[in-house]
């Protein structure tokens, strides 16, 4: 496949499909097989064993993250209720349902507690994979460094969310083409992934390059 620039065209990934086969290859050891695999309820509900699905995929959610998260759940239950619609075609409103899902970090009350965008997020993004992204380290540098979104110290997690769903948003509608054949490519090995999942997996292995 030709190239595809993200991150408001500052990110170039070479072979993208390459890329993504590289990631879904089960013996070079990525979170694919555990997380995007591991079954609990099987509905957009939130239950217990959601909460425990970042340890999956690098973030550690110990005894007390874990309580936190329960503790949680009325104010990001919402996430079973957001609109039947994908990233790619959701409009501002939709943007904000989502965004303000990671609004309770802002919170006196659980904010600095040990549970911050990155565990939300990998909480979240199982129950809605085609509309609430993952989002670690290596997404925030890959979609600031360059200057797509500018740093803010004093953004709220909902602020922050927004621009980054509307960023996401851009490239897979910039990229569509691309983005339809690279859901065919992991099809084809055997991986049902969303173009949202696709988008991370192209972000943070490319990032990853870096370090």
């Amino acid at each position: 496949m030709n190239p595809v620039r993200l991150c408001a065209g500052t990110l170039e990934v070479e072979h993208p499909d390459q890329v993504l086969l590289d990631y879904l290859d089960p013996r070079n050891g990525y979170a694919f097989t555990a997380y995007d695999g591991l079954v609990t309820n099987g509905a957009p509900a939130l239950v217990d064993g959601d909460l425990l699905a970042p340890n999956l995929i690098g973030t550690e959610v110990d005894r007390s993250r874990f309580l936190l998260l329960r503790e949680l759940l009325p104010r990001i239950a919402g996430v079973a209720d957001l609109p039947a619609v994908a990233l790619q075609d959701a409009d501002d409103a939709v943007v904000g349902e989502v965004a303000a899902l990671f609004a309770v970090l802002d919170d006196a009350p659980y904010a600095g507690r040990g549970v911050r965008g990155t565990i939300l997020s990998k909480v979240l993004h199982r129950k809605r994979p085609d509309l609430v992204p993952l989002y670690d380290s290596r997404i925030f540098e890959s979609y600031t460094a360059p200057g797509a979104i500018e740093r803010s110290a004093h953004r709220t997690w909902r602020a922050s969310m927004t621009l980054l769903l509307q960023h996401m948003r851009a490239d897979l509608q910039r990229e569509q083409a691309a983005f339809d054949e690279l859901v065919e490519v992991a099809a084809g090995a055997g991986a049902r992934l969303t173009r949202l999942r696709v988008l991370d997996v192209l972000v943070w292995r490319t990032a990853e390059a870096w370090h």
